[in-house]
């Protein structure tokens, strides 16, 4: 530990007495460094970490799935015999989703709701932030009159007030009793607003046809994915023999929660960026590389007098490493700073039509993983940086080097096409980035004016969810739809109003 002190003391000191090599080479590590800090902040936060549940790798999604027709939502009637057969779960818990209008609390608004079983919240092992949530016997018909508010819900409609809970909210002209409120952590399924008790009706029990529910599940300790795979097929062919003529065809399909969250798309899409940002990274060492064979001609000297004073060539490369590791870290500080004024930015440019379907993404910050892979790159850049010029400074004869001096600093030829091989591995990797980056620019134009043909800057688009409760007959919605066009037709500047049950480019089309 000594010994390590002094190293640093007298790294301390070298660096100081070159301030313009260590601003310039702190300034580049900081880009380097800031890039890939920022980029794998994002990263853990909607890909690796989306969510705060404890042993996330035991909690799965559970879906039926038919031949040659991919993965669909579950029957309630099946859902429930997995309940009653199935040993791989400490528990199931089944959900499902859709838009209400919410009217007495403000302006009427259309919001997202997810009817969840009372399981639910003990699947994901999510305390609320204020109150509580619905209780297993407070999920029944004429009980279910409950709500529990999303965090974003909380924050956007009720501006974070703590005396939210108690208060009266009608969704669908059905008045519900705000109970609690879950914390910022919990984004799943990331686009609820509330969270209602889901109240199943015998009928909907006993419906082996409707596949319109999710079920989720935590995975008892020991048993793997696979295990309670191999399970839940054995149960599918039991329900398909016991009820042919709504079952036979189906099995079942487990998979991890965090795969189903990310898709495919997502994590490639970050594994790309991640890749381009320590191509970034790759130029920034050899850039520095560069820098310290300047430096270490000059020291040369330095070198042969200490060498001759009886440091060891290993003595001396751990010092050389030192400074190296220390100007890695003094890069990393300056990246985290650039790390936190870029996720500030993005944070607060992001749509937040867009961030709402992104599980984790307003829990992106610069927290212990990201702090201690940000040590990491710091160190490993150091090194890389570093190794090759500080083992090409103790190529030296340490007399020769005394005899010439300062006279003799210009550089052997072997350093001198040290310093090329960098230069040009530098430039590479720069043109490979513009290509790419040029690329990705392309495509992302291209996409941006896709719809251009329709001139989107003059178009307005409203989804409208009538709640069925006072439009239940195909008259009274068709009547609402003709008198809302009337009106939209008669506003100054209108030319058109119509009605469609998809846009254009969407997924619905």
């Amino acid at each position: 530990m000594r010994t390590l002190l002094q190293d640093l003391r007298f790294a301390l000191r070298q660096l100081r007495q070159s301030p313009g090599f260590t601003l310039a080479a702190v300034l580049t590590l900081a880009i380097g460094i800031g890039a890939n800090t920022a980029v794998f902040s994002s990263m853990d936060a909607v890909v690796l970490h989306p969510l705060a549940v404890p042993e996330l790798d035991r909690v799965v999604t559970v879906a039926e799935e038919q031949q040659r027709a991919g993965y669909k939502p579950v029957t309630l009637a099946n859902y429930e015999d997995w309940n009653r057969q199935s040993r791989s779960f400490e528990s199931l818990a089944v959900r499902t989703s859709s838009d209400m209008s919410l009217t007495g609390a403000g302006d009427a608004a259309q919001v997202r709701t997810a009817q969840t079983s009372a399981s639910f919240f003990n699947v994901l092992r999510a305390q609320p932030l204020l109150g509580r949530v619905f209780l297993e016997n407070e999920c029944q018909p004429g009980r279910d009159a409950l709500a529990v508010l999303s965090y974003g819900f909380w924050q956007r409609r009720f501006a974070g007030e703590p005396a939210v809970l108690g208060r009266k909210i009608e969704l669908n002209q059905r008045v519900y009793t705000v109970v609690g409120v879950m914390p910022k952590t919990l984004q799943y399924p990331s686009d609820t607003d509330v969270y209602l008790p889901f109240a199943a009706t015998p009928a909907q029990l006993a419906n082996r046809i409707t596949h319109d529910f999710l079920v989720t599940g935590r995975l008892r300790p020991g048993v793997s994915v696979r295990q309670a795979q191999t399970e839940m097929r054995v149960v599918a062919d039991r329900l398909a023999n016991a009820y042919p003529a709504t079952n036979m065809g189906w099995s079942v399909k487990v998979e991890p929660l965090l795969d189903g969250i990310n898709g495919d798309l997502t994590p490639l899409y970050y594994r790309m960026i991640m890749g381009a940002t320590l191509f970034v990274l790759l130029v920034v060492c050899a850039n520095v590389a560069n820098l310290q064979f300047g430096r270490g001609i000059a020291r040369r000297p330095e070198m042969a007098m200490r060498t001759a004073l009886g440091a060891s060539r290993g003595r001396i490369l751990r010092q050389l490493l030192t400074e190296n590791i220390l100007l890695g870290l003094m890069g990393a500080a300056g990246g985290l700073a650039f790390a936190a004024l870029y996720l500030h930015i993005i944070l607060i440019t992001m749509p937040a039509r867009v961030a709402r379907f992104m599980s984790g993404w307003s829990n992106t910050s610069l927290n212990g993983r990201v702090m201690a892979f940000s040590l990491l790159l710091a160190v490993g850049a150091g090194i890389i940086s570093g190794i090759v010029p500080a083992l090409e400074a103790l190529r030296l004869n340490p007399v020769e080097q005394l005899k010439t001096g300062s006279r003799g600093t210009t550089g052997s030829a072997r350093t001198h096409r040290l310093r090329n091989i960098f230069a040009v591995a530098q430039i590479s990797l720069a043109v490979a980035l513009v290509i790419g980056a040029a690329l990705i620019s392309k495509g992302m134009s291209a996409l941006l004016h896709e719809a251009d043909v329709y001139h989107p800057a003059q178009i307005l688009t409203f989804t409208v969810k009538l709640p069925i409760t006072r439009y239940d007959t195909p008259q009274k919605q068709a009547a609402w739809y003709a008198d809302s066009l009337a009106k939209l037709r008669a506003l100054p500047g209108v030319t058109h109003a119509e009605v469609s049950s998809a846009l254009p480019y969407s997924d619905n089309a």
